[in-house]
């Protein structure tokens, strides 16, 4: 097997795991709420307001699907609800906390691992973001929940912006769409198996003392149809086994391909000599993100990012709320739900990476890559504005599904555009759309947490549907074949 597939391999999973460290929040939020905000809600006042849907969701928690006719909510279901939509303010802010740092250290990241190697930052990434997965664990109120989420976007925001610089050093030009989607698709099955892990390892850690010695949990009281659920021990097991993978990945990668190997055609052996700290010619960082700002491809890259991730991040964010509030779902069938959707978007990865790599080659560099983006998203855009009309948990986990596939067909495509228009600053390129979208998913449960207690969650579908809509526009008009920087060498 040629070595170059070996790095790949191993960088997948260092992907799968970093999706499972973040994925698994979401899946555990419900615990993790009623444990550490419910008991510091305030007593609610007459002007705290309850809108329809959670009025509706009160009375389904308390007798079913079918209300007894005329059926109101007592003073005590009241003030509960009321209690529950402070402590779900609070929980979007730690959803959101760690997409904020995720994205304002891609660039910063990205141009560290330009600067002294793949290797180095993912490894010392996968590490450190593992230890703070741990930690997460042993946090006793919501000051230190925050804190944590943002300290786990810091640490994982190298991930991909050091993958994407590390596939184009190894990769010929013609396979960096699909070598990018393995990486990438190694990323997406985490996410895709956490939610059904976690919910399993949750239920089979009850009772095992993983962090009695310093913390005892306290003990939560469960609604009907949940099942104990030790949170705190599946944080701290994830963590063990992430500290695993980033010793496998430091023994296994190397930034480069052997000097005895034949050279990549298209410059993809761009800056092979590796760039250490006092090399004289390195850009600095502020000068680079000053080349990345003043070029329209990458304001469109970051658009394209920005309303994808406001309107993809609800899966791994809200979609366990929904499910619970709108269809009376348990957490022990959340957790595979969630699964089932993310586990239909994978099988998009592989086929963009495909799909982008056979449209360069048809409809060249411009359109290859900018034409699988636009259909991808605006697909998506058309997903959201039906989910409203679907009956059933079911139907909408297949909906976001097919939405989840038609994002991750467009993922190699943009990891491969910043490859394109990268040059030696293929990291910082990649870092700068992903810092966009990831201020999208930073302020998507917020701000849809806001609309839905405003208007419902129907309209927060149509907010979603609107930003695939415009993310799509902006990918219509992206340019591979515009670079950065003006190349020193022949452009790939």
């Amino acid at each position: 097997m040629p070595q170059r597939y070996l790095i790949v391999g191993i960088t997948a999973i260092a992907a799968l795991w970093m999706y499972i460290d973040r994925v698994c929040f979401s899946t555990l939020a419900e615990p993790i709420k009623r444990e550490l905000l419910l008991p510091l809600a305030p007593e609610p006042s007459l002007e705290d307001l309850l809108s329809e849907d959670e009025i509706s969701a009160a009375k389904k928690k308390k007798w079913g699907d079918a209300p007894p006719e005329g059926a109101e909510l007592s003073d005590q279901d009241v003030a509960a609800a009321k209690k529950k939509k402070w402590a779900d303010k609070r929980m979007s802010y730690a959803l959101g906390a760690f997409f904020l740092t995720y994205a304002l250290f891609q660039i910063p990241m990205g141009n560290l691992a330009d600067r002294y190697g793949a290797r180095k930052v993912l490894a010392l990434s996968i590490a450190a973001w593992s230890a703070v997965t741990m930690l997460t664990g042993f946090v006793g109120g919501f000051v230190a929940l925050l804190g944590i989420r943002l300290l786990l976007g810091i640490t994982e925001a190298g991930a991909y912006p050091a993958a994407a610089g590390l596939v184009k050093r190894w990769a010929e030009p013609e396979e960096r769409g699909l070598c990018s989607s393995i990486v990438a698709f190694g990323g997406r099955v985490g996410g895709a198996i956490a939610p059904w892990l976690t919910a399993a390892l949750a239920a089979v850690l009850v009772g095992v003392a993983v962090v009695e010695w310093i913390i005892t949990p306290a003990t939560v009281v469960l609604e009907s149809g949940d099942k104990p659920a030790n949170w705190r021990g599946v944080l701290v097991v994830y963590g063990m086994c992430g500290l695993a993978v980033a010793g496998l990945f430091w023994l296994v990668v190397r930034d480069h391909p052997p000097v005895s190997a034949p050279p990549l055609t298209g410059g993809s052996n761009e800056g092979a000599t590796p760039n250490h700290a006092g090399a004289k010619h390195e850009t600095a960082l502020f000068n680079r993100i000053a080349a990345l700002a003043r070029t329209r491809n990458m304001w469109l890259f970051g658009g394209v990012q920005f309303g994808v991730n406001l309107g993809w991040a609800f899966i791994v964010t809200l979609l366990p709320s929904y499910l619970k509030e709108a269809f009376g779902t348990p957490l022990k069938e959340v957790g595979p739900m969630q699964s089932a959707a993310l586990t239909i978007g994978c099988v998009g990865m592989i086929f963009g990476g495909v799909f982008t790599d056979a449209l360069r080659a048809r409809l060249g560099p411009k359109y290859g890559r900018s034409v699988p983006i636009c259909a991808a998203l605006s697909g998506c855009a058309v997903v959201f504005l039906v989910i409203p009309l679907l009956p059933t948990a079911w139907a909408v986990v297949v909906a976001l599904g097919a939405m989840a596939f038609l994002v991750d067909m467009h993922n190699p495509s943009i990891w491969s555009f910043a490859q394109d228009v990268g040059g030696k600053s293929v990291g910082a390129a990649l870092g700068w759309g992903n810092m966009w979208g990831n201020l999208g998913a930073a302020v998507s449960p917020i701000i849809l947490t806001e609309i839905r207690h405003a208007a419902g969650w129907n309209t927060a579908f149509v907010c979603c549907g609107v930003a695939f809509a415009v993310a799509a526009i902006c990918g219509l008009m992206l340019d591979a074949t515009k670079p950065v920087e003006k190349p020193t060498s022949p452009p790939a």
